[in-house]
């Protein structure tokens, strides 16, 4: 498998592969439609690419390297695993919002790709950033910092689940009046890193003091005994 060409030429090339595997499919973009986009002869697309499942798979890796490089070296670097956990959520939403079409291809491809050639490739792919999300919620467990009765693998499916969910949902989020200030990037990704970070239940002290608070409120007032009616 190739890595992914730094060329000048063999960009434009991805960044057509990118825009018409992403909208049509890998089953349904010819080599000559990416020439084409690219603004090169196909045999241009074949001194750089040996095939087009070549082609796919540096697609994918570039569309993906980004993030997957950022969540490693957050795992390597110093500081909270909890910051951490703020940041890759930051890092994740604003870029799937700047590069719209490599989400939507990887949306896709790791989905409901059409070929089990392609989602075995795109999950390879997808597998590395996978692991690499997981390794952090997994330090934060060995630190102490995190319970020791998380799931590392759950807390990074809930992490990028909640950030699919914004990109395909941002815009439908303005008509909710429930949702009023969550379309804002930064403000969604603090709310939810605040929501995995530290859950929904109250703690119990917490819990207990607020369940006799509502107890006494609901209580009859009782006729004093010796009371002269």
């Amino acid at each position: 498998m190739s890595s992914v060409p730094a060329a000048a030429g063999a960009r434009s090339i991805l960044d057509a592969a990118t825009a018409l595997f992403a909208s049509e499919g890998f089953e349904c973009v010819s080599v000559a439609s990416i020439a084409t986009q690219a603004g090169v002869c196909k045999a241009n697309v074949f001194h750089h690419f040996a095939s087009k499942d070549d082609l796919y798979l540096a697609v994918m890796k570039s569309a993906s390297a980004e993030h997957a490089d950022y969540a490693e070296q957050l795992f390597q670097a110093p500081g909270s695993s909890a910051d951490k956990v703020r940041k890759l959520i930051k890092f994740e939403i604003r870029n799937m919002l700047e590069n719209r079409e490599r989400t939507q291809l990887m949306m896709r491809e790791t989905g409901d790709g059409a070929h089990a050639q392609v989602r075995k490739l795109a999950r390879g792919v997808f597998h590395r950033n996978f692991t690499a999300v997981v390794r952090i919620f997994e330090q934060g467990r060995e630190r102490g910092e995190f319970s020791p009765k998380i799931d590392p693998a759950a807390a990074a499916m809930l992490l990028g689940g909640a950030s699919r969910l914004f990109f395909s949902c941002r815009d439908a989020l303005l008509e909710f009046h429930e949702a009023s200030g969550l379309e804002a990037p930064e403000v969604y990704a603090r709310r939810v890193a605040s929501l995995i970070l530290s859950g929904v239940l109250a703690c119990p002290q917490q819990a207990a003091a607020k369940a006799a608070a509502s107890a006494r409120r609901k209580r009859p007032r009782s006729v004093k005994a010796g009371v002269s009616q």
